[in-house]
């Protein structure tokens, strides 16, 4: 029979979301001593599927620890409590609860029923993501919506009940928007904003500080930088973004691909293959007739160290597919393409020569 204080438990929980519940579940049960590496994998990966868990667990955890000294007195008797309970007791439960059994009933008394009348977050804060040179990572956002972020890549994520956010700061995201026509989803780097309707769609921050946007599916409306102000109030007419509304905006459907350049006028969109534009996602480049010094550029994205080009040498015209995970094979294989040779000038730097 339940005590009294997993009573007051399970009634509080039971007028949480599942996705709190399951905060306060995680936060519990990582404070066993009986907790396994497994669990903390397990724990890892629940806090990746949904920007919303973090912001819950990490809630919990500040609640907590804001308790102070009663935090440290929760500490001892959750080990005595532990050490109390029966090795058949650990094995008849099940789940969360039945995990961390021994460690709710002290948490229970002090902590949890004050922590659950407190008003919790409804909006996940602004959540940042990153990923290093020669990294990448796939990110699954609250709504369900998928973000791959490619090599050297920041961008920050902010979902609330009017519009779903994502500022790219630096390098590039292939994104999967869920559509939901309530909610809008802006992209925005550069100054520039770009609105999806469950699409699929490429940004990148280049070099120079042009933003290039490339459509796989569905379509998006981009608006230049002096019109990115209003991209929210972009209208929507029959899940078709009106072409000229919101003051500009670009419509650019399947293998078309826009570059705004940091100021003057906006080209025309162009076409292209955008699966090639992409092909990064299965870790390949794809290159036809491209300069070699562009060539160059895109592989040392996804090399640690850094690659130049000699002054003498031409810029051949590259056509040709490298793959992205071996650093030292795409210089090899980039040499055998075209009539140079790579020296390795110090630690990290490599020149290409004319080959003799």
């Amino acid at each position: 029979m339940q005590n009294r204080e997993e009573r007051r438990l399970g009634e509080a929980s039971r007028n949480l979301d599942a996705a709190t519940r399951q905060a306060v579940q995680w936060f519990v049960k990582l404070r066993s001593p009986a907790v396994s590496s497994a669990d903390r994998h397990a724990h890892a990966e629940w806090l990746e599927a949904d920007a919303r868990h973090r912001c819950l667990y990490d809630y919990v955890a500040k609640e907590w620890a804001d308790l102070d000294g009663l935090s440290d007195w929760a500490g001892v008797e959750i080990g005595q409590l532990n050490l109390q309970a029966k090795p058949s007791a650990w094995r008849r439960a099940g789940g969360f609860w039945g995990v961390a059994l021994a460690t709710v009933a002290a948490v229970t008394i002090g902590v949890l029923p004050w922590l659950f009348s407190q008003p919790l977050p409804s909006d996940p804060p602004q959540v940042r993501y990153e990923t290093a040179k020669a990294e990448q990572r796939q990110v699954v956002l609250q709504d369900g919506s998928r973000m791959h972020l490619n090599t050297a890549s920041l961008v920050d994520v902010r979902f609330s009940a009017q519009v779903r956010e994502v500022v790219l700061a630096e390098g590039e995201a292939v994104f999967d928007a869920k559509h939901d026509s309530a909610r809008p989803f802006l992209v925005r780097t550069g100054g520039v904003a770009v609105r999806a309707l469950g699409t699929r769609f490429a940004v990148r921050n280049l070099a120079q500080g042009d933003v290039e946007v490339t459509v796989l599916e569905g379509r998006v409306a981009v608006a230049p930088r002096r019109q990115a102000a209003d991209a929210t109030a972009m209208p929507v007419v029959k899940d078709e973004l009106v072409a000229g509304a919101g003051g500009g905006a670009i419509i650019l459907r399947p293998d078309q691909q826009l570059r705004i350049p940091p100021a003057g006028p906006v080209g025309a969109p162009k076409e292209v293959d955008a699966v090639n534009e992409v092909a990064w996602l299965q870790g390949n480049l794809v290159f036809e007739a491209a300069p070699l010094r562009e060539v160059v550029g895109e592989i040392s994205r996804y090399v640690p160290g850094r690659i130049r080009v000699a002054e003498d040498v031409p810029d051949h015209l590259v056509t040709g597919i490298i793959q992205i995970r071996n650093p030292d094979a795409m210089i090899e294989l980039l040499s055998q393409v075209v009539p140079v040779t790579p020296v390795k000038e110090s630690v990290g730097v490599t020149v290409l020569y004319v080959a003799p």
